[in-house]
């Protein structure tokens, strides 16, 4: 049970981390539907860096900046080039999936046992307790500092903001850069703490997951805190039923399907009208606009 208790809190980090990212852009008004592809990026350099290095930090560092490399691509096609935003991360996306497919698929495999990530008690991984800082962090930022009151003025009515003196652009791009630098640690997190293997496309689609928590959570941190927990409780459940219903009976293929139920329900209810009239205005108002300067 504890070690079951475990492995929900850390893929409730990968979750929650890509997730936070997410966020960020899309207080902005930047959509990014790439987070997969992120984390793929994340998950391949990471793992092949570790590997090629024997440095499980070096891993780390060079998934992060992987992953801020194409948030600031696709910053790049979406804000600059005006780009329609959904495209422009469908590409990245896309090209993500080839790429690693053609790079890192050679490289499959188990890490080597010296570059096993620390755990407490040979369980739980403290980069846990990063991401539940960093819900603290962003949500501090966000809702209690000048910065966070640029964020979401620029996500609001980017033309408001620019007329007070807030350069939209430049908010935009450092949103993007550090979503996709959470976007990268949360894939190598995924290849080096929680599987410690690479395999082919590995993220099973935990960034489109990421993407409906943002939906779930109204664009709240704390609210995605707790979906992310819940979230990362029913994945857990999706492998490995037996530890909380022994001799459940039901295919784990079709237990492997629940996550995605579930992601699909949230994304139905967050499009009915009824919950687009109670709750719409916790959208930001800008998101998905490209902004043009009059």
């Amino acid at each position: 049970m504890w070690s079951f208790i475990a492995r929900t809190l850390e893929i409730t980090t990968i979750l929650l981390i890509a997730a936070i990212g997410e966020l960020l852009d899309q207080r902005a008004g930047v959509l990014n539907v790439a987070i997969d592809g992120l984390m793929l990026f994340g998950a391949a350099f990471g793992f092949v860096v570790a590997l090629g290095s024997g440095s499980l930090l070096l891993g780390f560092i060079a998934g992060t900046v992987a992953g801020g490399i194409f948030g600031f691509l696709h910053g790049l096609f979406s804000i600059t080039l005006k780009v329609n935003q959904v495209v422009s991360a469908m590409g990245v996306w896309i090209f993500a999936m080839g790429f690693v497919t053609y790079w890192a698929d050679p490289h499959s495999g188990p890490l080597p046992p010296e570059l096993s990530s620390p755990r407490i008690g040979g369980l739980l991984s403290p980069l846990f307790f990063l991401a539940i800082a960093l819900v603290f962090i962003v949500w501090f930022i966000l809702f209690k500092t000048h910065l966070g009151l640029k964020i979401r003025s620029v996500g609001e009515d980017p033309s408001v903001a620019e007329a007070t003196g807030i350069n939209v652009v430049r908010i935009r791009y450092l949103c993007v850069v550090v979503g996709g630098l959470l976007g990268g640690l949360s894939g190598a997190f995924l290849s080096l703490t929680y599987f410690g293997i690479w395999g082919h496309l590995l993220t099973g689609g935990l960034g489109w997951i990421a993407l409906a928590l943002v939906l779930f959570s109204l664009w709240r941190p704390w609210v995605l805190l707790i979906g992310a927990l819940i979230y990362g409780a029913v994945w857990q459940f999706s492998i490995s039923p037996g530890a909380i219903i022994p001799g459940l009976g039901i295919p784990l293929g079709i237990l492997r399907m629940f996550p995605f139920i579930a992601t699909i329900v949230i994304l139905v209810v967050v499009s009915t009208p009824k919950f687009r009239r109670k709750w719409g205005l916790a959208k930001p108002a800008a998101l998905g606009l490209p902004y043009v300067k009059e």
